[in-house]
């Protein structure tokens, strides 16, 4: 079963949202799911690699075990199609984190099916031993297009002065010992800084320096760095994976936040921002 979603605008954790939709769907039906990255465009492919390699296997191995190339041997498969929508962590979690059956259905999906490559695993272990025994409060921000553009339907998600607001509630309320922040957003990353000083954890990121008054979206904003689009997604990955591993989470409903719940084991401290969707 070829899980795949064609759209060059979804962040990674979108995709692979989207994508356990369709595994939990192919287990149901008795097939075997293979996500294929590689045959329409996405964010963390150059334009020379569409079609040519397939970005799921950049970060993570393949659900079912089988790579695409062998999936597409075998001349008998099925395409997702649009049934992949149906059937993912995103629409079914709109009201998370307050349907704990359904929550505790996805993560089990998530702790049996979704598995990282071994640069993914090293790079989460290096930044959990740096802070072993800490009590960190993680906050997700979104800037940048998000923010930028407002996408019709989407949560609204907090100015970065309303989330430092509730991360110093948070604070006081339950002792936090550092403040991890997952942005890809430079501007919002400074007030962070300068709001939280030493208490504050940056993953080591390329930050975009974001021009708000030239909207576009994320993946057009050019960069000089080699392997640019690939080391995005991973830098992006391991920031999810690193505050899934948070004892307190603040964010809003967005695919990222979505994601870290689904791997986690479950949070001592949790504000989700509810701002309503863009229209």
């Amino acid at each position: 079963y070829l899980v795949y979603v064609e759209n060059n605008n979804l962040s990674l954790f979108s995709l692979i949202n989207c994508a356990m939709g369709g595994v939990a769907y192919a287990h149901r039906k008795g097939f075997t799911p293979v996500v294929d990255m590689k045959t329409y465009p996405n964010m963390y492919l150059e334009h020379d690699e569409i079609g040519r390699v397939n970005a799921w296997e950049y970060y993570l191995e393949q659900p079912g075990g089988i790579s695409l190339e062998k999936a597409l041997s075998f001349r008998k498969y099925i395409l997702s199609r649009d049934a992949v929508y149906f059937y993912n962590a995103e629409k079914d979690l709109r009201v998370f984190p307050d349907d704990l059956a359904k929550l505790s259905r996805w993560r089990k999906l998530y702790r049996e099916h979704l598995h990282f490559k071994p640069e993914v695993t090293a790079a989460l272990n290096k930044m959990l031993a740096l802070h072993e025994g800490k009590k960190i409060l993680g906050v997700l921000c979104r800037g940048t297009d998000y923010a930028c553009l407002k996408p019709e339907g989407h949560p609204i998600p907090p100015t970065a002065e309303q989330a430092i607001d509730k991360a110093c509630e948070a604070i006081q309320e339950k002792h936090f010992d550092a403040v991890y922040l997952a942005t890809e957003d430079k501007k919002i990353a400074e007030k962070f800084r300068s709001a939280f000083g030493d208490k504050l954890i940056l993953p080591d990121s390329n930050y975009v320096d974001y021009d708000y008054s030239k909207p576009k979206f994320l993946y057009q904003v050019s960069s000089s760095r080699k392997n640019d689009r690939y080391l995005r997604g991973f830098e992006y990955l391991v920031s999810m994976l690193f505050l899934s591993r948070c004892a307190g989470l603040i964010a809003s409903k967005t695919s990222g936040s979505i994601g870290a719940m689904c791997l986690s084991e479950g949070f001592e401290y949790i504000y989700i921002f509810d701002l309503g969707y863009y229209v």
